[in-house]
């Protein structure tokens, strides 16, 4: 039996990669189209991943059987497709999304209908900006490296297009030009980064699609959507802590619900924040930095009790006792927080926000109504009422899981005496209701709970898995009081993380469970460079900068013009650059680097080489033009033409020889000129 048998299919694979595109400027070129567009593939909709593997595939095997461009009705017919494509796909055609989307389709059209230099250049052009778009889907490490590593393919392509016309070159020639402008480009970039402003807001100050969702919480909370939440691994922000210890039960504050239709809950209009909510005695107990993942949202979840927060945001405390910036977080935000642990002063509640906080709409959930006015017909103090509450909750026995049976309405009803079972959402959504028709002002808070310690770097991770929601209620004289309703299903829950205390695992994430927990470490370490990164690269932001720029002794009120200065250096550099890459190529060979060196020297004379004009006709028209440097150019010519034409004169002889003429004719033409 062959001994290449088992292996034949991945040789006949390498060399249907390797052969028709192999010293071309085609296949690194195809490498970095392949990395630009499978950092963000996962962005896409389906459809439009169907789309460029079908434009990729058949790019290729028209490559590899050398068939012409596409032309015609044909190449306009796929073009429509692919605009009506990203049409039903994003449903509207200008924004990031639908924008990238159509430039990663249309770049293997244009491909497809190359027909010139000038057309693989465009396409160069085109896979610079979709590297560059991967970096409005995420500034990750592994996204810098992959931008990194495509840059430099597409210089090489674009090195073999430049070289692809001279003969006698080495075959890495293309290779040393791309990586001698990438050792280039490196400072310069890192030169640009430190000294360009930074602008507030997104990437480039440019917005996100309007209509372009983010994975988090929302301002809302139904039956079933923070159970849907759960089930991702993503994080949600990562916190240091710069003084103090985490509380074991750590809740993560976010929106106040206090608006219920009978299906959801909704914040209420903001307010001015109380008075009290600042009153909080004793010194700060916990501080702490935070980095929050983008979001469509401007909360800001922080630690419970937090009563300072800063960040590069402007930010507000809500009369609810939670956190907002002025605008969405749309990109990754770092902030600094204060918290105390210390009993709050009590906050008084007007009848009008009394009455706002027990509405219940008529004919919702009339069975948990009626328990729970039973509750307030029997137990007239709120304690008495609240304590009741929560024996209701630890009788029916109530099972956490992420699947509960599907509720259409009354979903207090359905958990309570039905079910029996449901997620966080569910439990605190119950227990509102009930304490509402207990005549107890009830409000839901939504946030995160636990997190888990990066064993790497020692940062405390929150996941959207870690995704929470508990209820708050209010007793006079003492104020709000927070209730966890999961703990009367799950006691554990409070203290240690959702994968420990879920019995059903179903849909839990797998490095959550606890037989991954062998992988955890692995990623743990990944995390903790990611963060790294994400603080000292992706979140090199305005303050840092300036902080930067006042300890080399720099006036950040004078940005301009640091701006313009790091601009005109720019400019200069990338001019020097451009100067060095138009260079003509030059050889190994010491003989042609002599007899290019003869050419210049000529040329600057204005009597240059033609195209046609081989080194015995030119040496006779130079004689004719220097008849007293005759001498001279006969012993710079001879050593070459017998080297080059069989002569038998070595190449480092001739060389030498041709090196001491070209020194004595630069001395006679010095003479001749000053004579």
């Amino acid at each position: 039996m062959n001994a290449t048998a088992p292996i034949a299919p991945l040789l006949r694979g390498l060399k249907l990669l390797t052969g028709p595109l192999a010293g071309t400027a085609a296949a690194p070129l195809a490498l970095a189209l392949m990395l630009a567009l499978g950092s963000q593939f996962n962005e896409f909709p389906l459809g439009i991943q169907a789309g460029i593997a079908v434009l990729a595939v058949v790019w290729f095997l028209r490559r590899r059987q050398e068939t012409g461009p596409l032309t015609g009705w044909r190449l306009w017919l796929a073009g429509l497709a692919c605009a009506l494509g990203v049409r039903w796909q994003y449903g509207y055609w200008f924004g990031q999304e639908p924008g990238v989307a159509l430039v990663a389709l249309l770049v293997w059209l244009k491909w497809l209908e190359t027909r010139s230099e000038r057309d693989e250049r465009m396409v160069a052009a085109l896979a610079l900006f979709l590297l560059t778009a991967v970096f409005l889907r995420g500034q990750t490490p592994l996204h810098a490296l992959a931008v990194f590593a495509g840059a430099g393919l597409v210089l090489l392509a674009c090195a073999r297009l430049t070289l692809s016309s001279f003969q006698r070159l080495p075959t890495d020639q293309p290779a040393r030009d791309a990586a001698r402008t990438m050792a280039w480009a490196i400072p310069l970039a890192l030169l640009l980064f430190v000294l360009v402003p930074r602008v507030p807001g997104p990437l480039w100050g440019l917005p996100a699609d309007a209509r372009a969702g983010k994975t988090g919480l929302s301002e809302t909370l139904e039956a079933g959507s923070i159970a849907q939440l759960a089930r991702s691994d993503e994080i949600a922000f990562v916190v240091e802590v710069q003084e103090g210890e985490l509380p074991a039960a750590r809740y993560w504050r976010g929106p106040v619900l206090e608006v219920y239709d009978g299906r959801s809950w909704k914040p209420s209009p903001w307010r001015a924040p109380n008075p009290a909510l600042e009153a909080t005695q004793g010194p700060a107990q916990v501080r702490y930095r935070s980095l929050q993942e983008p979001s469509d949202l401007p909360w800001i979840f922080t630690l419970e009790r937090t009563h300072a927060l800063s960040g590069a945001v402007e930010v507000e405390r809500t009369s609810t006792g939670s956190w907002r910036a002025r605008r969405p977080l749309l990109q990754r935000t770092r902030f600094t927080g204060e918290a105390r642990f210390g009993e709050p002063l009590p906050e008084a509640l007007t009848s009008t926000a009394i009455r706002a906080l027990t509405f219940l709409p008529p004919q919702a959930n009339p069975r948990t109504r009626e328990a729970g006015e039973a509750i307030a017909r029997e137990y007239l103090q709120p304690e008495a009422r609240l304590e009741a509450i929560a024996d209701f909750f630890r009788k029916r026995q109530l099972r956490y899981t992420l699947t509960p049976p599907p509720v259409a309405r009354d979903s207090a009803d359905a958990v309570l005496f039905d079910t029996h079972a449901g997620f966080c959402e569910h439990f605190a959504d119950a227990f509102a209701v009930m304490a509402r028709a207990a005549g107890l002002p009830a409000r839901i808070v939504l946030g995160y709970l636990g997190g888990e310690r990066n064993p790497a770097n020692g940062t405390w991770i929150i996941r959207q898995a870690d995704a929470h929601s508990w209820v708050e209620v209010w007793l006079a004289p003492h104020g709000w009081v927070r209730v966890d309703p999961t703990t009367f299903a799950q006691p554990e829950r409070a203290e240690r993380g959702l994968g420990e205390v879920l019995l059903e695992r179903e849909g839990l994430p797998l490095l959550l469970r606890p037989e991954w927990r062998w992988a955890w470490r692995l990623r743990a370490q990944l995390e903790a460079w990611e963060y790294g990164w994400n603080v000292w690269v992706a979140g090199f932001d305005a303050e840092r900068q300036h902080r930067l720029w006042r300890s080399l002794g720099w006036r950040p009120d004078r940005a301009l013009g640091w701006a313009l200065a790091a601009t005109g250096m720019a400019l200069a550099l990338a001019a020097l650059l451009a100067w060095w890459l138009q260079r003509p190529p030059t050889s190994r060979d010491p003989l042609e680097r002599q007899w290019h060196r003869f050419c210049r020297l000529m040329a600057r004379r204005g009597l240059a080489r033609a195209p046609a004009e081989g080194p015995l006709d030119y040496g006779r028209r130079l004689m004719r033009h220097f008849p007293q440097a005759s001498g001279e150019i006969e012993a710079l010519l001879r050593p070459y033409l017998q080297a080059r034409y069989g002569g038998g004169l070595a190449t480092e002889e001739a060389a030498a020889a041709m090196r001491r003429a070209l020194r004595q004719l630069r001395r006679r033409l010095r003479q001749e000129k000053s004579a």
